[in-house]
């Protein structure tokens, strides 16, 4: 049996909770040196461990996963979709877990640094843990299985305060719906619009993809309609019941009325803010996201619209200088309702396949997919 690698972010290792851990996946091959190769993925065998560790913010050690098959390629979004639009991590092993934890409750990594032989004679023992499929040695995969079989207490998970110059927070993948946003292009003049006529089920619509896109991306989901109806289903099931603490309730009561926000998995860090803007001006939404900025440098936000009604009006509308001046020109971008649809029909679409990890789908099982 061998000890590997096997790296996550908090949202990554939700979305194989998700699955039940039932899976681990990784990039595929590439040529040269620095990627992953075909051989290395050809040394791990079934019966091997993978030590799961949770980089920062968390930088924690999470789980053990045994494999229980070969490698398999696969085209299920289990880790959402990149911004080519495609699943992310498609070269995968069928694994069953030992141990796995909640990233609360994982073993901060400078503690098993102090107490794993190959960790110890290295200067900076992160570098080791910048990518996976490293080997570990036998003595220390079971020193380290040990140590997370052991009763821990939870400790909170904190993240450095953004900045507006690094207001990005680290380790967060841009995804198929990001990639579609549409970068401004400043108008210097401002003009009068008449406002569209209400469409309120359009809103709900949206709402509802935003949410079920960040859930399936591994995000906490915010709602602020979650009394909302949409497909027989209240908007807020899933979601957060309750803001989390990140500034001054003054601030908080503005974020609450923001129609989408997705957070950083049990982190309670907001990192993508969405406005649907169809029957309300866009210059309000824009003025929700400045307010929030004042207490908390928003890392990205997004006005969605219809892009004959709303998008002119959004370009004007971010021109004006008290956006450029705040920063919120150079971090909000447009999304279309049909960029919205398209990236959530391809999440229902991609890899309805077997459950069976590496397996063949069986006739019937497609038939009633």
């Amino acid at each position: 049996m061998s000890y590997w690698t096997d790296i996550f972010t908090l949202e990554t290792w939700a979305q194989a909770e998700a699955h039940d851990f039932a899976v681990t996946g990784f990039p595929p091959p590439t040529p040269g040196k620095g990627g992953y190769s075909i051989g290395m993925f050809e040394r791990v065998k079934p019966g091997d461990v993978f030590l799961c560790y949770c980089k920062r913010p968390a930088s924690r050690w999470v789980g053990g996963l045994k494999v229980t098959g070969p490698v398999f390629q696969s085209d299920d979004p289990v880790w959402g979709l990149s911004e080519a639009g495609e699943p992310r991590y498609p070269w995968r092993f069928p694994v069953e877990p030992l141990v796995a934890l909640d990233p609360v409750r994982g073993v901060p990594g400078d503690a098993v640094a102090k107490r794993l032989e190959f960790l110890k004679r290295l200067k900076r023992w992160g570098t080791y843990l910048q990518r996976s499929l490293n080997r570990v040695p036998e003595s220390d995969g079971d020193r380290l299985v040990e140590m997370l079989r052991e009763p821990r207490e939870a400790i909170p998970i904190e993240l450095p305060r953004p900045t507006r110059k690094r207001s990005r927070p680290e380790s967060l993948e841009r995804g198929l719906l990001e990639a579609q946003a549409k970068p401004v292009e400043v108008r210097l003049e401002v003009e009068p619009t008449a406002e569209p006529e209400p469409e309120p089920r359009t809103h709900t619509e949206i709402q509802a993809k935003l949410r079920d896109i960040g859930l399936f991306e591994g995000f906490d989901v915010w709602i602020a309609d979650r009394g909302a109806v949409w497909n027989g289903e209240r908007l807020g099931e899933g979601c957060l019941s309750d803001l989390p603490v990140v500034a001054a309730e003054r601030t908080r009561s503005v974020m609450r009325l923001i129609d989408v926000i997705w957070f950083r998995k049990g982190a309670g860090h907001p990192v993508r803010f969405f406005e649907i803007e169809h029957s309300t001006s866009v210059y309000s939404g824009l003025l929700r996201f400045n307010d929030v900025m004042i207490d908390f440098p928003i890392p990205e936000a997004f006005i969605v619209g219809d892009v004959e009604k709303t998008h002119a009006k959004f370009e004007r509308e971010i021109s004006r200088r008290t956006f450029e001046h705040s920063g919120l020109r150079d971090l909000t971008q447009f999304l279309s309702y049909d960029q919205v649809r398209q990236t959530w029909r391809k999440y229902q679409e991609i890899g309805v396949g077997s459950k069976e990890w590496g397996q063949p789908q069986r006739r019937d099982q497609a038939d009633s997919a």
